[in-house]
């Protein structure tokens, strides 16, 4: 069996995150799957400003209030760029 490169599609997760890495694409990712399947935030995450990048528009979003309220994640689009910034905290 081949896998051809140009079909595999990812999410890139950097920052603070356990395991920073290109998260293979599924169409039922979220954005917090994506920082889970990366091992959660580290200790020093800003989990209130985490950015997301899609179709080339950056935005920020409060991950804290999405896992109160998990209706409200993020899905994920093939390369989607996620970056948690470290706290200043």
């Amino acid at each position: 069996m081949t896998v051809d490169l140009k079909e595999q599609r990812f999410v890139d997760v950097t920052g603070e995150v356990r395991m920073p890495q290109r998260v293979p694409y599924t169409k039922d990712l979220t954005a917090l799957g994506a920082v889970a399947a990366c091992g959660g935030f580290t200790d020093f995450a800003n989990r209130r400003k985490v950015k997301l990048t899609q179709s080339g528009v950056t935005r920020e979003f409060n991950a804290k209030d999405i896992q109160v309220d998990p209706s409200r994640d993020i899905k994920l689009l093939p390369n989607d760029k996620i970056h948690v910034d470290r706290s200043i905290f």
